[in-house]
């Protein structure tokens, strides 16, 4: 299957992402186009996993279709006049002022975290006096914000002091007080399927009357972390199903930032755990 070159022919390229490229659609609308590229560490790779970009944009649809009821979204139902293999990766959306932050909730201690909380008992610069160990559910999710870096530049971690400079009070506190409800959603929907939402992001946008959309992507293997968790024996599989498998394999093999051929097994690996994902998570029970 081609990529993005095939969509130059319908479209105005605005904005090509590490996995995303949008397009101009209407005057007031986007077309997302999700690749099959991957990213780890804020690079991104040229090799290409198959099939990725179509489950991607499948759930994401799935979980903006769930959360409505929480949040108006970005995703408008316009019919597309293009290829299937190539309509299959696409979403027609509203044109949004996208909000500089990453919007971060975490309800288990992993990932960077940990390692904050493990060296001076912190999580996002906020000591804490409660006795955790890696992976443990925290008493309540907690909203980590980070700054949202171009295209190249990494992430920068913030506090909600900072954020507050950044975007305003009143944004701040609905932002983050709305992440934490799509969290808390999200996590008892997908704990009844096997499966644990540890953490994830959201990013956010506002449309030509102000109006706080969600837009993006939303619980996919590329935002969260996902574990395997088995509710007769109350246990949980670390060993995730979505991006972190293939953060793990580059840190194995000493990867230095460069561009390296994914193998094969690897590759098949990788869409193995993100279909594992949807298919735990959206086929109803």
């Amino acid at each position: 299957m081609k990529d993005i070159d095939d969509l130059s022919g319908y479209f105005d390229l605005a904005f090509k992402g590490k996995v995303r490229d949008v397009y101009n659609f209407e005057a007031d609308k986007l077309l997302i186009y999700t690749s099959d590229r991957i990213s780890a560490f804020d690079f991104t790779f040229d090799d290409q996993i198959k099939g990725k970009g179509a489950l991607l944009t499948k759930m994401a649809i799935f979980w903006f279709k769930r959360t409505q009821h929480i949040i108006d979204n970005h995703l408008c139902d316009d019919r597309l006049e293009i290829s299937p293999g190539l309509k299959e990766k696409c979403m027609v959306v509203k044109k949004t002022k996208v909000v500089p932050i990453e919007a971060i909730v975490r309800g288990h201690l992993a990932g960077s975290a940990w390692s904050t909380y493990k060296k001076d008992k912190t999580i996002n610069g906020i000591k804490t006096n409660d006795q955790y160990n890696q992976y443990d559910k925290l008493k309540n999710p907690i909203f980590t914000p980070s700054t949202k870096a171009e295209l190249g530049d990494k992430d920068i971690n913030i506090n909600i002091s900072q954020m507050k400079k950044i975007i305003g009070d009143e944004l701040t506190n609905k932002i983050s007080k709305i992440s934490i409800d799509l969290y808390n959603y999200a996590y008892r929907y997908a704990q009844k399927r096997g499966v644990i939402i540890a953490d994830t992001k959201f990013e956010f946008g506002l449309d030509g009357n102000g109006n706080l959309l969600l837009i993006d992507e939303i619980f996919t293997p590329d935002c969260s972390r996902f574990w395997l968790y088995d509710q007769e024996l109350n246990e949980l599989n670390y060993d995730a199903f979505d991006k972190q498998f293939f953060r793990d394999y580059l840190i194995k093999n000493n990867w230095h930032n460069e561009q390296i051929l994914i193998p094969e097994n690897i590759k098949k690996e990788i869409i193995s755990k993100y279909n594992t994902a949807y298919n735990l998570i959206a086929n109803e029970i």
